[in-house]
């Protein structure tokens, strides 16, 4: 986008310079009235300017108010110079299309064009004041100078076609950026909730397509829910008229979504238009994602809409087929350990103590009749397989356990990511983990892990942070992360007051907080940096069902 723009601003500042040195020697070339010398002033003069307002275009907003009132000057300007330098038989007039080119890159259409038919009424009416002495009609002034005006006319239609097409290309391509970057969060956040319930996941889904979208309702029609209330699941603006129509219509197009392969368009009337996708993998139906239309959307936007609906639809059906198989895994696996474990305790320990059990049961028997001697041997036998024993049990016990073993590898991979970050940026991360991390549960440490790399992140490329502190501290029941920094700052106030400056990272960290039943707290002051506060509760039973 920014190649783009200098490129343009290139191609623009090109025509100036090459139109104004044109003009400039045929106007040196031309009449020995005025003198030489006036002449070589006033084309200084315009060429001063010409660089002056270059200048000053480059540094300014393009959408701005100030942005156009400084067209308007620099068109006064050149008014002024066609007017004492002949009219529209002035050989500056090809420099009036250097503000029209500027306002056809930058401006909307009918200011560009409100410009160029301004100027050519008042060049041709100055022109038909100076040649009234000499009896020359509008008319006649008007068909003289036919051609020149009809080149005006085209070469604005030219800059408005070429202009239109250069938005339409810039608007695809920060799409698609968007998009890129709302699928590599969607990825991240899809990661780390992949073991919690199958609704979150369709929850995320459904936000995510409000986020593509940015339409102001988005829905998740689910056809495992057991009532209308479980089934829909909606993001933004809520109408419970709406919501209601749109089960009714899902009930009733239930078998058509089934063999359907492509959006469709559903038109409830008073409550809008409802783009659908249904999300279906190689086995199983899962339901329907859809978002509401809004009436100012144009036919580009509903393509790129079916083009969004259609790429989640897709990797809504994967992850959701991924869910259920890696359930099916992980109680295979758990199996498959159990039955390993049985089998090492059978070989190994079991034996030992079977052998133990035998020696004793024996001992007991022969206990009247056995010599003294004979017994301390038994005994002593008995003493070194129950030594044996539990030194095997001890064993299996360490290697299975990390907590046993030392072993912290969770830990380790959060230092060394923020290690990396550290190295990479310039800065200086501090990391101060405090509790016992081995009995964290897997899904906290991914959601720990994705808010930590998500709130360093923020501070490093939004906040420009050359400090961030990371605190975690992990008690009984709770795990309580703070991150600061020390960079820009945001105005809260204006983040509360409009919503959509949030973006997705802050979204994402609330949403995998409050999955796990946790708060978290943003404060910032602008220049004084930014404090995240998360408290997420750890419930140890639930971790051991």
């Amino acid at each position: 986008m920014k190649a783009i723009s200098v490129k343009e601003d290139r191609a623009i500042y090109f025509y100036r310079y090459c139109t104004l040195l044109f003009t400039s020697l045929v106007y040196l070339l031309g009449d020995k009235d005025p003198p030489f010398l006036l002449k070589l002033g006033i084309i200084l003069t315009l060429f001063i300017l010409a660089k002056v307002f270059s200048v000053i275009y480059r540094g300014m907003n393009k959408s701005s108010c100030l942005f156009k009132v400084i067209l308007g000057m620099e068109m006064v300007c050149i008014l002024l110079l066609l007017l004492i330098t002949g009219g529209i038989s002035s050989p500056f007039l090809l420099c009036i299309m250097n503000p029209i080119f500027v306002a056809g890159s930058y401006l909307q259409a009918v200011y560009c064009w409100l410009i160029l038919l301004g100027t050519i009424v008042i060049v041709t009416s100055f022109s038909y004041i100076i040649a009234a002495t000499n009896t020359e009609s509008l008319r006649t002034i008007f068909l003289d100078n036919s051609y020149f005006y009809l080149l005006l006319l085209h070469m604005t239609f030219f800059i408005q076609v070429l202009s239109d097409g250069k938005n339409k290309l810039e608007r695809a391509n920060t799409r698609t950026n968007e998009m890129l970057w709302h699928i590599k969060s969607l990825y991240q956040i899809v990661e780390v909730a992949a073991q919690s319930e199958s609704g979150n996941l369709r929850k995320i889904f459904t936000e995510f397509a409000l986020k593509l979208t940015e339409q102001k309702m988005a829905f998740f029609w689910d056809i495992n829910g057991n009532e209308d209330v479980e089934r829909l699941i909606v993001q933004g603006a809520r109408n419970s008229g709406a919501e209601a129509s749109l089960c009714f219509a899902m009930e009733s197009r239930l078998k058509e979504f089934r063999s359907q392969d492509s959006p469709s368009l559903i038109n409830l009337y008073i409550h809008g238009e409802f783009l659908i996708m249904p999300v279906k993998s190689t086995t199983r139906f899962w339901g329907v994602l859809g978002i509401r239309i809004e009436a100012f959307s144009q036919e580009e936007g509903r393509y790129w809409f079916e083009q969004e609906l259609y790429f989640l639809s897709e990797l809504c059906a994967i992850i959701l087929e991924r869910h259920q198989l890696e359930r099916i895994e992980n109680q295979l696996i758990i199996i498959e350990e159990q039955n390993r474990i049985a089998a090492e305790m059978h070989d190994s320990v079991s034996q030992h103590m079977f052998g133990i059990v035998y020696a004793i049961h024996s001992l007991i028997r022969q206990w009247p009749s056995i010599p003294e001697k004979q017994m301390k041997e038994q005994l002593q036998l008995i003493l070194e397989s129950s030594n044996t024993a539990s030194q095997e049990l001890r064993s299996s016990i360490y290697s299975l356990s990390s907590r046993k073993n030392g072993s912290s590898f969770w830990v380790t991979t959060v230092t060394s990511h923020l290690d990396s970050l550290s190295k990479l940026h310039a800065l200086e991360i501090s990391v101060d983990v405090t509790g016992d991390d081995h009995r964290l549960p897997v899904n906290h440490q991914k959601a720990l892990f994705r808010i930590i790399s998500e709130a360093t992140g923020n501070a490093i490329r939004h906040g420009c942070s050359s400090f961030i502190e990371v605190k975690l501290i992990l008690k009984t029941g709770e795990a309580k992360l703070v991150v600061q920094d020390n960079g820009n700052g945001f105005d809260m106030n204006e983040l509360l007051t409009d919503p959509r400056l949030t973006g997705l990272g802050v979204s994402n960290m609330k949403f995998l907080v409050q999955s796990l039943g946790g708060t978290i707290e943003i404060s910032s002051i602008q220049g004084e940096g930014t404090q995240i506060l998360v408290v997420i509760p750890i419930d140890y039973n639930e971790k051991k069902n």
